[in-house]
């Protein structure tokens, strides 16, 4: 069995609201493949992936509805990304398709990671006739702003939306996309029983396949008792639902669960709930007793010692922020809760916080969607050519931008090679329903079923099918050993 000493660092943060919007659309075309940066900001300066460092010099007409997200003013971009590339226009008639992102603000870093992935994905597609429409949204924007974000891109020869990147956001696509009839795909996490749209596809990691396969690997070890201390939000509630509904399908009893605050520093309650500490009551032990037990006046306030407590079960989820996690696992080895299998999500690949917390955690089994150390030649090529171009290494969020850029090419593919020729020679001007243009709808329809006939795919996050909707993959299963990190499962 091979180990590794890296780990991911990537993590999400919730979003902000942001109501200064203005308009604006730089175009790019690139040998072929067309990438359009539209910013929604005032204080959009620059753009990503082949377009940072672009300046803005085009002035945007002023739309009434503040929320409106998609521009009307075009201007041509003469800069390029890296390495001063050259521009070329190209004469074919490209598939659009918009790509929705924050693009400035806290979670610009999240936008720019996707996008450059999918900037990427042309590289090897340099043919591909599909260009991408970078519509700058915030994480915090609302049902107005998706609303009209979506009635703009009816009236428009757009194919298909990618995006949002953030779950929260999730219920507005999926309404709109089924009154639009707007083909959507996200990288987002997603509950496809309650997203009931038919118009919306899904690529990537989900908690719910995160906690299946720590799971499996508890059933598989014979770890038929486990408890979990989650945060008390909506990404807990939904992480420990997950936990006892796949635990009891797979014969788990889930003995206790605690939940904490965001303020929450000292765990000791929590741990309450999950483990018996020994009560010694204070004045009953001499000090040599107290000396031979470790005992310390903050125990004895509590009424315990660092004797060894009991615990009934076998295995302990951790959920949180990495901060959280610092907190909890150096708190467990002071209480003496050891001797138990740890159990993470993906939050726990981090190679900072794996380097430095890892004495606390040996033997801690998690998953994540994508290993950059991977021995895999696919994944080792898109590692070295990426970090060639961007001087920077990818994470999970590039190379599922990366993976959804080439299914999209690839889609397209199939219409410009015949998949859609039922429409061809239409005129793209003949509006129908309102401003909604019939070659839109017929490209967004074929674009729709080719998605549908991408039965597999493997991609540098693995080799996934689809199911109904659903790109589905398996996941990368770490554990960390003797500061190690081994690969005890892969998606290949």
């Amino acid at each position: 069995m091979n180990y590794f000493n890296s780990g991911l660092q990537c993590g999400l943060r919730r979003g902000s609201k942001n109501s200064a919007i203005l308009p604006l659309i730089i175009t790019i075309a690139f040998v072929g493949v067309f990438l359009i940066l539209a910013a929604v900001f005032s204080n959009f300066g620059i753009c990503y992936g082949y377009g940072a460092g672009l300046f803005n010099k085009a002035g945007a007409a002023a739309q009434k509805d503040k929320n409106a997200v998609i521009a009307n003013n075009v201007t041509a971009a003469d800069k390029t990304y890296n390495n001063n590339r050259e521009i070329k226009e190209s004469n074919d008639v490209p598939t659009d398709i918009a790509v929705v992102m924050p693009t400035t603000g806290r979670y610009k870093y999240f936008g720019k990671q996707f996008l450059n992935g999918i900037f990427f994905s042309v590289q090897n597609h340099k043919e591909a006739d599909v260009k991408f429409i970078v519509i700058s949204l915030p994480a915090g924007a609302g049902k107005g702003a998706i609303k009209n974000l979506f009635k703009s891109i009816a009236q428009k020869n757009i194919s298909a939306i990618i995006g949002p990147l953030f779950a929260g956001q999730l219920k507005y696509f999926s309404e709109y996309s089924s009154i639009y009839k707007i083909p959507v795909f996200t990288p987002a996490p997603l509950n496809l029983s309650k997203y009931r749209s038919p118009y919306i596809f899904h690529y990537g990691m989900t908690v719910k396949n995160e906690v299946l396969n720590d799971l499996q690997y508890a059933k598989s070890h014979g770890i038929a008792e486990i408890s979990a201390i989650y945060p008390n939000n909506a990404y807990g509630r939904r992480t420990i639902q997950y936990i006892n509904t796949i635990g009891s399908k797979l014969g788990i009893k889930v003995v206790d669960e605690t939940a904490y605050g965001s303020r929450r520093v000292d765990f000791f309650y929590n741990f309450t709930s999950l483990v018996r500490f020994q009560d010694m009551g204070q004045g009953h032990m001499t000090k040599a007793e107290e000396a031979e037990l470790g005992v310390t006046p903050y125990d004895l306030m509590h009424g315990i010692t660092k004797a060894r407590p009991y615990i009934p079960f076998k295995g302990l989820f951790i959920v949180g922020s990495i901060g959280k996690l610092k907190l909890i696992l150096t708190q467990l080895a002071y209480y003496n809760i050891t001797g138990i299998k740890l159990f993470g999500l993906s939050q726990v690949d981090n190679a900072a916080f794996l380097n430095k917390y890892g004495f606390y955690m040996q033997g801690i089994v998690y998953p994540n969607g994508f290993f950059l150390n991977s021995r895999n030649r696919l994944v080792k090529n898109f590692v070295t050519s990426y970090k060639n171009y961007y001087n920077e290494k990818p994470n999970i969020l590039s190379a599922e931008g990366y993976d959804m850029g080439n299914i999209i090419i690839k889609s397209a593919a199939m219409m410009h090679n015949g998949g859609n020729a039922y429409d061809k020679g239409l005129n793209s001007s003949m509006p129908i329903n309102g401003g909604v243009n019939i070659a839109a709808v017929l490209n967004r329809k074929s674009l729709y079923r080719n998605l549908l006939n991408i039965k597999s795919f493997k991609g540098v996050c693995g080799i996934s099918r689809i199911e109904g909707r659903d790109f589905v993959k398996g996941l990368y299963l770490f554990k960390l050993k003797n500061n190690k990190i081994y690969i005890i499962k892969s998606p290949f």
